[in-house]
């Protein structure tokens, strides 16, 4: 099939969370299954001061916004033979320090910014004569796509008989603004209702996408079925329950070419299930790169992490004395809201010798972290699906994980007399059952045989990028045949 993938960023071109792994880790297995994949982002700064070679394609289009238009050069590059990658150029919009804001917060423009690149799409297409089968668009950044597929675009021959999936990796962000801000996109105030893209007086580019692409798909089954209830939901549940036929479920995949501890350049010492003594070397490594005064015969506990409140920070700090009074090291890297990154930089000023904590992003501390822990937590009140659980679980490090989403999917609860499992759990959003969790864990460390079982078990465990990507070809086959079966939904 020929796909094209349409997202906010990807690696390895521009990246401010885990969509970009998602992203470069799904088209490059599609490639490898034979699919012809192309990759659309916007021409950010990160992508212009990265080493890649981007040739002018010679072609320029002109984008109306409201009163004034704006044109952009597109780019090109190849990775491999089946995966190529565009870049829609406008410096106004994404010559800019980070991707979607700064540490103070979102651009105030990124409504314009991310109109002008949905509607850059169907113009690229039309502009270069690409023909694809399937256009599939990831969160709210481009949430007018489809939109702009099925009205503006509907009659152009690139775009006519071109199905569209959407996936949602989060619907608490939505993308969210005043609704003198429908007068960007160029489409009729007859959209601005509430069965499209009105919500509660405001235009919502998430609900676009969801409403009008052929196909919606989130990122693990638990998860679809969560965001069909109010908890979850985050106000747009009664959309995902009107289009629950029309709505799957895909976990999330791992490129082990990446993410293998017996070919990692970030790592102390390589290691494999056979042969754990590198994971030895790993700790100690991780903690010296934290100067932390912590033996090897201590677990370690590790978190690699955005700073959030739904990632369960609060109920670590709660029991952060338990852990260091249990003489448990902890270390951390993270970045977001302020109130963590003091709340964090006060614990490792109280607790020097067990605690670390960087703030900022580091991908080699990543590493560090995944493959040197003992033990990796993950207690979110939310979790879409989740990648470093599958890291961690190809490292040998055991997650504790709260039961939601994806991580409910991925990481089986131990169980002590048939000695199966991979991991541990606890259900209610409760430090003490994230205590308690740690505990049993800990009592598992202590009996050096048995840990090193669930360490292999977890290890053997199977979440490649070809296997979800099988998937999504059969998603992507379903998207066309109801384009080309179905009559188009009433917009």
């Amino acid at each position: 099939m020929r796909i094209l993938i349409v997202s906010p960023e990807a690696n390895p071109f521009a990246r401010a969370g885990a969509l970009a792994e998602i992203i470069y880790g799904l088209a490059k297995a599609l490639s490898q299954r034979g699919d012809q994949v192309a990759v659309v982002l916007p021409l950010y700064r990160q992508v212009k001061e990265s080493s890649w070679d981007l040739k002018p394609t010679g072609t320029s289009i002109s984008i109306p916004l409201s009163i004034k238009t704006l044109t952009t050069d597109i780019y090109t590059t190849r990775l491999d033979p089946g995966l190529d990658f565009y870049f829609i150029g406008q410096d106004s919009l994404y010559d800019r320090e980070g991707l979607y804001g700064t540490q103070f917060g979102d651009y105030q423009d990124n409504a314009e910014r991310f109109i002008f690149f949905s509607r850059a799409v169907p113009e690229l297409l039309n502009a270069l004569k690409l023909h694809f089968d399937v256009c599939h668009c990831h969160e709210w950044q481009t949430g007018l796509v489809p939109v702009y597929i099925k009205t503006l675009y509907q009659d152009s021959p690139y775009c006519k008989n071109l199905a569209t999936v959407y996936s949602v990796h989060n619907v608490g962000y939505q993308g969210i603004f005043w609704h003198y801000d429908m007068a960007l996109t160029g489409l009729g105030w007859e959209l601005f209702t509430p069965n499209l893209l009105e919500y509660y007086g405001k235009i919502n580019l998430e609900k676009g996408g969801l409403v009008t692409a052929d196909i919606i798909n989130t990122v693990s089954q638990t998860y679809r079925q969560e965001i069909l209830t109010p908890e979850f939901g985050f106000g747009l549940e009664g959309v995902f329950q009107e289009r629950a036929a029309d709505l799957y479920g895909i976990l999330n995949g791992v490129d082990y070419e990446h993410w293998d501890p017996a070919h990692d350049a970030y790592l102390a010492a390589p290691y494999d299930a056979r042969n754990l003594a590198g994971k030895d070397h790993c700790k100690l490594d991780l903690i010296q790169h934290y100067g932390l005064k912590v033996s090897l015969d201590q677990p370690l506990i590790g978190m690699t992490t955005r700073l959030r409140e739904r990632k369960g920070l609060d109920l670590v700090r709660e029991i952060m004395p338990q852990l260091t009074d249990a003489n448990i090291g902890f270390v951390l890297q993270g970045t977001g809201e302020e109130r963590y990154q003091y709340a964090f930089m006060e614990l490792q000023k109280r607790y020097p010798a067990s605690v670390g904590v960087k703030i900022g992003y580091s991908e080699e501390t990543a590493h560090k972290i995944i493959a040197g822990s003992d033990i990796f937590l993950m207690p979110s009140r939310y979790e879409p699906c989740g990648l470093d659980q599958l890291y961690c679980l190809r490292y040998g490090t055991i997650p504790v994980v709260r039961a939601t989403g994806g991580l409910k999917e991925t990481v089986v609860e131990y169980d002590p007399v048939s000695g199966q499992g991979t991991g541990f759990t606890f259900s209610n959003f409760d430090s003490l059952e994230l205590w308690m969790a740690i505990q049993r864990a800990i009592a598992l460390y202590g009996n050096r045989p048995s840990w090193d079982l669930l360490r292999r078990q977890a290890m053997q465990q199977e979440f490649s990028w070809l296997h979800a990507a099988g998937q999504y070809q059969e998603l992507y086959r379903k998207a066309v045949q109801k384009k080309l079966t179905q009559a188009p939904r009433d917009i």
